[in-house]
């Protein structure tokens, strides 16, 4: 009888262990839309540094990208080249911004989904020049996580937008 018991209780604790691990997603992703909610604090804060990132970017500030971009960021770049953020902002660091430049990249739609201290955000931007696209638009997926009390971007995927 003993045998029997121990094998039922074996059979038992992985099925008991899973229960808690999906109760445990399952909280999760309650408090995740809470914070989700539109307009919540999370979002604003996000919406606030996707425009520091898009003015950044337009205005080639690595200092400010370095601290956008967490320690660990990477991206893949539209022709698929992925880069680490030391290869991004050296790669930056090498341009020399054209002070006579009106080329200017602007977000025409950002979507913001927070799942706690974790957010994806899908950006469709566009580059301009004197108020006029350049190219077509592109669709940016970036990935944030909350570390420090600040939202930093830690993965980017970037594609051309084709009509």
């Amino acid at each position: 009888m003993r045998k029997i018991s121990s094998q039922v209780g074996a059979a038992v604790r992985p099925l008991a262990v899973t229960v808690l691990i999906v109760n445990a997603f399952c909280a999760m992703s309650a408090s995740a839309d809470i914070a989700a909610t539109p307009g919540s604090p999370a979002e604003q804060e996000l919406r606030a540094v996707e425009a520091q990132l898009a003015q950044a970017l337009s205005s080639v500030d690595v200092e400010q990208l370095a601290r956008l971009w967490a320690d660990d960021f990477v991206s893949t770049m539209v022709g698929g080249h992925v880069a680490s953020r030391e290869n991004r902002l050296a790669s930056l660091r090498a341009q020399k911004p054209d002070s006579t430049s009106s080329l200017i990249g602007t977000n025409e739609r950002v979507d913001v989904r927070v799942y706690g201290d974790w957010a994806v955000v899908l950006v469709t931007s566009s580059w301009l020049s004197n108020g006029k696209r350049v190219g077509d638009p592109y669709q940016a997926t970036h990935v944030w996580a909350k570390r420090g009390g600040r939202w930093r971007l830690v993965a980017a995927h970037i594609s051309e937008v084709h009509p």
